[in-house]
């Protein structure tokens, strides 16, 4: 593969990742990551120096926690404990869960298909007592093993992210509160000796107020399955401690700033992309430009001559009853069984060589989004110019992301900065920060 090919390839995926708001990071991480950058920016040109680096400090370092923590966590547990207990990180707990569909899926797997005999082999052991090292056998089944890991996995993994981000915002105001000190000793060292200013530094630094309990979740295993699936999801219940641990340590004067950075962060990380997404949609099928599609498929050679080619496999599909049981019959080096893989819906499993042998029974497969993958791909059968299609599909991606980023990283700020204006006579300057400084000037002078 040539570097032009492989180049090609990365800004397709890197496309197709930002076109997924349904249950990828990537087009969070893109808004989240740029947002906040513009953010510092517009605060440190219309704002001050102090609210600049705060925000640098806590919008950077809680989006990177955000957005890494969790899957780099899972990441790890994947590698280390998985191994341990003898598990399969890849298989997803919704593959054994529904007995019935699990049944059919096992059976799917012929005894002579060698692509598939560990996975099949896994399925055997499910009821099995799990065993620790493959030495101690635990009171545990792998299925349970299965179950039990999954849901510690997703705990630890937001559990663990909540607290960084908790010490994070600590650590933020412990910062700024140093540095105001720091700056008023430069500014006043004529009235102040010199060795009394370093033996005293770091008994001014402690006027932090009350502190504030971590925030926790409650009520788990209901809301855990409504969340535990979707990466999304998983970030957003994050998101929703980032949000209280940000109001309940918000200093006095900044509550409302950052309910409404808050507001912004949630409509459109959340609550608008897929409007703006549907919307962009809309008109392209009015411009005869459907846009449905994966970008991974969109951009697919000789697109049009693998959809023809088929056509009958599609129809069989559309017509069943669980497209997700049915997919499993297709040829795995078909054109369809390429397409659906590139939309999402089924992975394929590839020897050393990277030729594809089979489908693969670990990943969980919806029949409703199978059809509507159908569907979108049929669209896409007569259209008399792709490369329209194409272009209208990346201008739409893009748009939906730089959107999101000029709301939350220009308009939001400047706001905020307008309100605090409003709310301090004209002042910019955040009404926490200098409430701080005169609370430091004032103990200053009484010793």
């Amino acid at each position: 593969m040539t570097i032009e090919n492989i180049t090609s390839q990365f800004l397709i995926k890197s496309l197709s990742g930002l076109a997924n708001n349904s249950d990828s990071i990537a087009p969070m991480a893109a808004k989240d990551l740029i947002a906040d950058l513009a953010i510092v920016d517009t605060y440190l040109k219309e704002g001050r120096k102090d609210d600049a680096i705060e925000k640098g400090i806590e919008e950077i370092g809680t989006s990177c926690i955000w957005l890494f923590g969790i899957p780099v966590i899972k990441k790890i547990m994947d590698k280390t404990l998985y191994p341990m207990f003898g598990l399969k990180p890849d298989l997803d707990l919704r593959v054994i869960e529904n007995k019935e569909k699990f049944k059919l899926i096992k059976n799917s797997i012929k005894e002579n298909d060698s692509a598939l005999k560990d996975q099949k082999n896994i399925f055997n052991t499910l009821g099995e007592k799990c065993k620790f090292l493959n030495k101690f056998e635990l009171p545990f089944t792998n299925k349970q093993m299965y179950k039990g890991m999954f849901y510690a996995k997703f705990l630890t993994a937001t559990a663990t992210c909540a607290f960084a981000l908790n010490k994070l915002i600590t650590y933020k105001q412990k910062m700024t509160e140093k540095r105001l000190e720091r700056d008023y000793y430069k500014e006043n060292a004529s009235k102040i000796l010199l060795n009394e200013s370093i033996k005293d530094n770091e008994s001014y630094s402690t006027f932090t107020g009350k502190k504030n309990k971590n925030v926790s979740f409650k009520g788990l295993p209901d809301v855990l399955k409504s969340f535990i699936y979707n990466p999304i999801n998983n970030t957003m219940i994050l998101d929703g401690t980032i949000t209280a641990t940000r109001l309940s340590k918000a200093r006095k004067g900044e509550k409302l700033e950052v309910a409404f950075r808050e507001l912004f962060s949630f409509g459109f990380i959340y609550g608008i992309a897929k409007p703006i997404q549907k919307g962009f949609e809309a008109i392209g099928n009015k411009l005869g430009l459907p846009i449905k599609a994966d970008p991974n498929v969109i951009f697919t050679k000789d697109l049009q001559e693998k959809i023809k080619n088929s056509k009958d496999d599609i129809q069989n599909l559309l017509n069943s009853k669980d497209a997700s049981i049915e997919v499993l019959k297709l040829n795995p080096k078909s054109d369809l069984a390429d397409l659906l893989e590139k939309s999402g819906n089924i992975k394929l499993l590839k020897d050393k060589k990277d030729s594809v042998n089979a489908i693969s029974r670990f990943k969980e497969m919806n029949s409703d989004d199978i059809k509507n993958t159908l569907k979108n791909i049929l669209e896409l059968e007569n259209v008399k110019d792709l490369g329209k299609v194409k272009a209208f599909k990346t201008f739409a991606v893009l748009g939906n992301v730089v959107i999101a980023i000029l709301a939350m990283g220009k308009l939001q700020p400047k706001l905020n900065i307008l309100l605090r204006k409003i709310n301090n006579n004209g002042d910019n300057r955040n009404p926490a920060i200098v409430a701080k400084q005169k609370e430091i000037e004032a103990k200053m002078s009484e010793n």
